[in-house]
């Protein structure tokens, strides 16, 4: 049987460091180097504990590495709506993106979201994501979907720390 932790992994929650803050820009594309400069991958160490309505009930799970091959360009030009791409520079280097699509249900959806290894932490992805929330508004979207796995325990208490609603399916 797997043991069940209550608290946090260390790794779960990184302390926040002192940076600069992020510009965020509405942009059309991110260039591909711009992307490759970037390492968005994770560790995967602990996951959530079924039935997943306690984001802060996780256990481990054996380390492995997670990396998505990201292309918000594609994912922008496949959208059968309306869009968003936001880029989040510091010091003039992408530190993270956020796409943002009209789902075919007419939600809004967080296609992807993403945030440099060396800039989590910083409140990079809380940034992007109220400026999907605010250009979801402005679109007149009423509910905004946003999908994340329960070998991401970060993300998913980042996601309910912002006043987000975590559902399960």
């Amino acid at each position: 049987m797997a043991k069940v932790e209550k608290k946090p992994h260390k790794e779960m929650t990184p302390p926040v460091k002192s940076a600069p803050k992020p510009h965020i820009l509405l942009v059309t594309a991110i260039a591909a180097n711009e992307l490759e400069s970037c390492d968005f991958s994770f560790e995967i160490t602990h996951e959530i504990v079924s039935p997943y309505d306690d984001v802060e009930k996780i256990r481990s799970i054996d380390r492995r590495r997670k990396d998505y091959g990201f292309d918000p360009v594609s994912a922008v030009d496949e959208s059968s709506g309306k869009s968003a791409l936001f880029a989040a520079h510091v010091d003039k280097r992408l530190v993270g993106f956020a796409l943002i699509v009209e789902s075919w249900n007419g939600m809004a959806e967080i296609a992807e979201i993403a945030v440099d290894r060396n800039a989590r932490g910083q409140g990079v992805g809380m940034i992007l994501l109220g400026a999907a929330e605010e250009w979801a508004q402005e679109q007149g979207f009423r509910f905004i979907r946003l999908e994340t796995q329960s070998t991401n325990p970060a993300a998913c208490q980042a996601i309910c720390s912002c006043r987000i609603q975590v559902g399960r399916f």
